[in-house]
């Protein structure tokens, strides 16, 4: 029985030893940039395991204007793909370089008046909305009132192609925050490099040359 417990106790401590070590390895290896690129290991023990994690919801929506002005919800008529659970496939596609090939196919096998273009729209809210309402008011006192952020991202045309393209609600939020502040605004500002053209060596030589004039704030070739 004393052996038993002197093999449980050693593997215990060796695991806890061992777990240990791999942790300080990545955290050394992670802090000095090394081995991170290539290493499947290195992700079960840096502790930015979830660094990809998004506290909003993510969904595309695909708005296709007709000839005659009608707008139409663009979806499969078959049914939407959804790899892991009810998401459709389409909306695990942030970056939207399916979505050309989703619409070509989409308008290919459907009968439709003539598309002049199709709005790539994304719908934004936060996670906190998609916890089971039984659940909702143990953790929050105010009622489930979900608000969705809508950002267009592209504009296609029939055949997929992308006729304007802009960013997203995230990079969005992010040069508003970033235009709305005084402070950077003036820094900006102050940090603009100015270059006076009219007192240019350059351009006085220029100007003294027989071979160039100046015509009205211009350096004209007078040979």
């Amino acid at each position: 029985m004393h052996k038993r417990h002197w093999i449980s106790r050693l593997s215990a401590n060796l695991f806890i030893a061992c777990y240990v070590s791999c942790l300080a390895w990545g955290v050394a290896a992670h802090a000095l940039k090394m081995g991170l690129s290539g290493n499947t290991l290195s992700y079960y023990v840096v502790w930015d395991m979830f660094c990809g994690w998004q506290a909003y919801d993510n969904r595309t929506h695909l708005i296709a204007e007709g000839r005659s002005g009608q707008y139409y919800d663009l979806r499969a008529p078959w049914g939407e793909f959804c790899p892991f659970g009810s998401t459709a496939r389409i909306h695990y596609d942030v970056s939207n370089r399916l979505v050309p090939k989703h619409i070509r196919n989409v308008l290919k096998h459907t009968t439709h008046e003539p598309i002049d273009r199709v709005y790539v729209v994304q719908e934004i809210w936060p996670k906190q909305f998609n916890i089971p309402d039984r659940l909702w008011g143990t953790y929050f006192e105010e009622p489930c009132e979900r608000m969705s952020y809508f950002n267009l991202r592209a504009i296609c045309s029939e055949s997929g192609s992308v006729l304007n393209s802009y960013p997203d609600w995230y990079a969005r939020q992010t040069m508003q925050s970033i235009s709305d502040n005084p402070r950077l605004q003036l820094a900006a500002r102050r940090a603009q490099p100015f270059i006076n053209t009219f007192a240019s060596p350059v351009r006085d030589s220029l100007a003294q040359s027989p071979s160039f004039e100046s015509v009205g704030g211009e350096m004209l070739n007078t040979n």
